[in-house]
């Protein structure tokens, strides 16, 4: 009997070390890596995560920018971290589904170690007050009867229009801008008959009454505006989708992906947040890691095709 109980003390003993260290990780910072610059709807809302994951992790989370390239230098530099669980990252379809079709990057899906999702973007078409287009469908029935442009930053909501073209029959030509308020603007001066963006760059401008909103290309319709159908629901099988999550370098031990993506989960889900993500035209969207991974492989495969199909990928 003493010889079992000495023999199961032992066993104790050699387990205890791997469960202390493992519950009381993480022991130090925890880097944050945000692929666009600050003040933005990714950086604003990463940095809201960041704060309670403080609290939840017992460790400082500091964020660094690093924009540039599409999207893609943050990515790039979350991948060929050390996979330690210390740094991660925030992206979304832009950078892992998207960019690699139309960018030669030094990454793929297979170089990160998935994290949980917490918000998607909304989008919205829209033409200025002045148009004669009252609807989406003159829209669409001017662009059967000639070319008409439109704004965008690039995708995914340009691809949204091309699909609407393809569904339809319409043509609609692609006028790339710097940034969703360039869009906006272009669109108010009538230099393009229409644009299609986020809430943050659309909502003055339709508020104000000089944007005139035609559709939600979301799933969902956006709050400001209840009584504008979406896409799906004006008879067109279009939804311009992108989500928010967070991914780190593949190989990161199992024990401290769980550690992270339950502090994740949990930060996601304060009520501050889904304020933070309105006042930025995002919903809360909680999408647990495997299900991120499966989004963003899927969409992925989805874009190539419709990027070849619209001479914007990259020659192979």
């Amino acid at each position: 009997m003493q010889r079992r109980t000495l023999l199961a003390a032992g066993a104790a003993g050699l387990f205890a070390p791997h469960l202390a260290r493992a519950a009381t990780w993480p022991e130090r910072e925890v880097t944050i890596i945000v692929q666009y610059g600050p003040g933005g709807s990714t950086d604003v809302s990463t940095r809201a995560i960041a704060a309670e994951m403080e609290k939840i992790l017992g460790v400082p989370v500091q964020i660094v920018n690093r924009p540039g390239g599409q999207g893609t230098v943050g990515p790039q530099q979350v991948a060929a971290a050390r996979p330690d669980g210390y740094t991660l990252g925030t992206t979304g379809l832009a950078g892992l589904a998207i960019a690699p079709h139309m960018l030669d990057v030094p990454y793929s899906a297979d170089s990160f170690a998935f994290l949980p999702a917490f918000a998607r973007y909304l989008y919205g078409i829209a033409v200025r007050a002045e148009s004669p287009h009252r609807t989406l469908a003159d829209l669409i029935a001017a662009a059967r009867a000639k070319r008409t442009t439109f704004g965008a930053t690039g995708a995914p909501n340009n691809i949204g229009m091309f699909d609407l073209a393809r569904l339809t029959g319409a043509r609609f030509q692609f006028v790339p801008f710097g940034s969703g308020a360039e869009a906006v603007t272009a669109a108010i001066g009538g230099h393009v008959e229409a644009v299609i963006q986020n809430p943050p760059e659309m909502l003055p401008a339709l508020e104000s009454g000089r944007l005139r909103l035609l559709a939600s290309a979301s799933a969902g319709r956006w709050k400001e505006f209840p009584e504008v159908p979406t896409l799906r629901e004006q008879g067109h099988e279009v939804v311009v989708d992108s989500m928010i999550g967070f991914i780190g370098p593949r190989g990161i031990p199992e024990e401290r992906r769980a550690v992270l993506a339950r502090a994740i989960l949990e930060a996601a889900q304060k009520p501050a947040l889904a304020e933070i993500l309105g006042r930025f035209g995002m919903v809360p969207s909680l999408m647990q890691a495997a299900e991120f991974e499966t989004t963003v492989r899927q969409a992925h495969d989805r874009f190539g095709p419709q990027l070849r199909e619209a001479g914007l990928a990259r020659k192979r």
